[in-house]
């Protein structure tokens, strides 16, 4: 494996003519990052390991005769036939529940800064912006995968960067934190200083990526070293060849290791001045070996690194997060000592059966032929008999100890029998029990989610960064709103109660339908409010609704001819807020065929005379006869009331009663 070496880097650079003023720089930055690896190293390393360990345990590796085994190494399992040894590789769910459950999708809602009409249109723009976004970075299944990794190795990170042939931010996570590098800015650990993700590649690997060949060159003592150049003929006379590829692809040791080094700086333009601040610059180099292939500004970031750490839990005075195993990993390792121990006692039992000589005559010596076989007949003698001895098996006593580890794990992780899928049918049966085993798991998983959904904030709030710049009519779009995510419920009881209390609270005109809708998850409640209008304008779906509207805007109408100035004003105001519904209703509103064609002249049906209101008993009755060409007045009345968005309607028939004269009584 290739080693960083400045040393080398500038006998190479000195060799091949390199060391000329417009590449000092370029060693002066791999100085600066070898001195910042080497101050990080010793805690990168004593990481690494324990990055392995982890990787062990929740993946095994090594394989024994009964598969795979995460303590394969244990004398235990090297002993041949007769030795019992138990691997119970069950460690996996420690990491994979605790990670479903935290990167359970959030509810999230982009809002105003500022109270306002304009401002909520721009915070549902930028919503609606950020939504299609995540769909098309696959945010959720990269966030569980983050989740995944930081529950297994305590530590992970996601890096955004500018996406040229998307046009929009690029969303990455971090699957090997050993291999990344973070400097601090100061002792709070709130602020990265710089950051370098190490990784090896192929030969062939860095020059279909970078375009630099590997050389050798031979140090003071005449030893061969590799090194990278760009593509230049080989010079022989000066001791260095071009080495083939396939020389090098056959070793699979032989790999060049790229640093992705990520640094601030102070802008050329700015001023130092005592109590002020600086303002500082992101720039990004790429080491391919000892040779610097890239070294660039970024203004989109401001001053920011594109790396934002997530840590599994919050320790007091230290940046690094802790493993979901770090604790359970020894009451595992005591199960599977203790069961390959009872397992030992168990085949020794079995393994063969034991006898005793018992009787008044028994001899202190058994004789050698006194033995029992299969179909044989033996003479103990008289007076006495043989006995089998029964081995002591402490069931109950083992069984007793697993329970208690297992409750000693159910303490340190959290993981009761529900969360793991072993709890009883009487438990899966109880809704209070479901909800009450999960509330107390919410309580263990607070801070992990805490930290998990200030790092979605944090990702999002780079990616307006980076969005902004690029994109300059979306910077005060991003000033004037927010993200803000709320935990989400776990059980389907939890879903009802939210569902129930938004209705409470938009029903009391607390909340409005927007704020409800964002409370039990609506992606997009503008959008959705807008289907629903839809909805109720369309007579064929909601007539009852559409009825209403129309007696709505028919009182209205007589309210602006009848009332007061004053009156006259607001029912205008109250037409026009109902002007689009209609509109949208006359739009939807189905349309027979043929019927323009049936009110044609000459083609509206003709009532047959003893059908007129006049000739018949009922029409007579409520007076619709009178003298030829005169009108009477209906007395049949129309009678609607709403109550509850619903509208009630009944027909009242008014007849006037008469005296013995045929006068009215008064």
């Amino acid at each position: 494996m290739y080693v960083l070496d400045v040393h080398r880097a500038s006998h190479v650079a000195t060799t091949r003519g390199y060391g000329k003023d417009d590449d000092a720089e370029a060693i002066a930055i791999l100085d600066s990052l070898r001195i910042r690896r080497l101050g990080a190293e010793p805690e990168q390393s004593a990481f690494a390991v324990l990055c392995d360990r982890w990787d062990n345990l929740y993946y095994p590796q090594a394989f024994t005769t009964g598969g795979a085994d995460h303590w394969a190494a244990d004398p235990s399992a090297q002993v041949g036939s007769g030795r019992a040894h138990v691997s119970v590789n069950s460690y996996a769910p420690y990491v994979d529940i605790p990670a479903a459950l935290t990167s359970y999708p959030p509810i999230e809602n982009i809002v105003p800064r500022e109270p306002g009409q304009a401002q909520r249109k721009v915070a549902t723009l930028v919503e609606r912006l950020y939504m299609a976004w995540k769909d098309q970075q696959n945010y959720e299944m990269l966030s569980h995968r983050a989740c995944v990794t930081k529950s297994l190795y305590g530590r992970t990170a996601a890096k955004v960067t500018w996406d040229k042939d998307a046009g929009a931010p690029k969303f990455e996570v971090i699957d090997q934190p050993r291999n990344l590098y973070l400097g601090w800015a100061n002792s709070e650990y709130n602020r990265l200083d710089w950051a370098c993700y190490a990784y090896l590649v192929t030969p062939s690997v860095a020059l279909e990526d970078w375009g630099v060949c590997v050389e050798t060159g031979y140090d003071s003592e005449g030893q061969p070293y590799p090194y990278v150049t760009y593509p230049t003929p080989s010079l022989a006379s000066g001791g260095y060849d071009l080495l083939p590829l396939s020389m090098w692809n056959a070793n699979a040791d032989m790999r060049i290791e790229v640093n992705d080094y990520w640094y601030r700086r102070p802008r050329d333009s700015a001023r130092y001045e005592q109590g002020k601040p600086v303002k500082f610059e992101t720039w990004n180099a790429v080491f391919v070996g000892n040779h610097m292939v890239k070294n660039e500004m970024h203004r989109e970031y401001r001053g920011k690194l594109p790396y934002v750490p997530l840590f599994n839990t919050y320790i007091p005075g230290l940046p690094n997060g802790k493993s979901n195993l770090w604790d359970i990993e020894q009451l595992i390792r005591e199960k599977d000592e203790r069961l390959s121990d009872n397992a030992q006692m168990i085949h020794k039992a079995i393994v063969g059966q034991y006898w005793q000589l018992t009787g008044p005559e028994a001899p202190n010596s058994v004789p050698a032929a006194l033995k029992p076989e299969p179909n044989q007949i033996i003479g103990p003698g008289p007076g006495n008999r043989i006995e089998a001895l029964q081995p002591w098996m402490p069931e109950f006593q083992i069984e007793q100890y697993l329970a208690r580890v297992d409750r000693e794990l159910v303490d340190v992780s959290g993981l009761n029998d529900l969360m793991r899928g072993m709890a009883p049918t009487q438990v899966m049966n109880s809704g209070k029990a479901i909800s009450a085993l999960v509330s107390n798991y919410e309580t263990r998983m607070t801070m992990p989610r805490n930290l998990y959904y200030q790092w979605r904030m944090d990702v999002w709030d780079l990616v307006q960064t980076i969005w902004a710049e690029k994109t300059a009519e979306f910077d005060d779009m991003f000033e004037q709103t927010k993200l803000l995510i709320q935990s989400p419920s776990l059980t389907p009881r939890d879903d009802v109660e939210m569902s129930q209390i938004a209705l409470n609270m938009k029903e009391g005109k607390l909340w409005s339908s927007v704020r409800s809708m964002d409370r039990v998850g609506v992606d997009d409640p503008e959008a959705e409010l807008d289907i629903i209008r839809e909805e109720q304008t369309d007579a064929t779906i909601n007539p009852a609704q559409v009825q209403v509207m129309v007696s709505l805007m028919t009182m209205l109408q007589q309210m602006q001819q009848q009332a007061p100035p004053g009156l006259q004003q607001q029912a205008a105001q109250a037409q026009g807020g109902m002007a689009d519904s209609m509109a949208a209703m006359r739009g939807l509103a189905p349309q027979v065929a043929g019927e323009e064609a049936m009110q044609a002249e000459g083609e509206v049906p003709m009532t047959p005379p003893e059908q007129m209101p006049a000739n018949t008993p009922e029409g007579a009755a409520l007076g619709a006869g009178g003298p030829p060409g005169e009108v009477m007045p209906s007395q049949m009345l129309n009678q609607f009331q709403i109550e509850e968005g619903e509208i009630n309607n009944r027909v009242i028939g008014q007849q006037e009663i008469l005296s013995e004269e045929g006068e009215p009584e008064a």
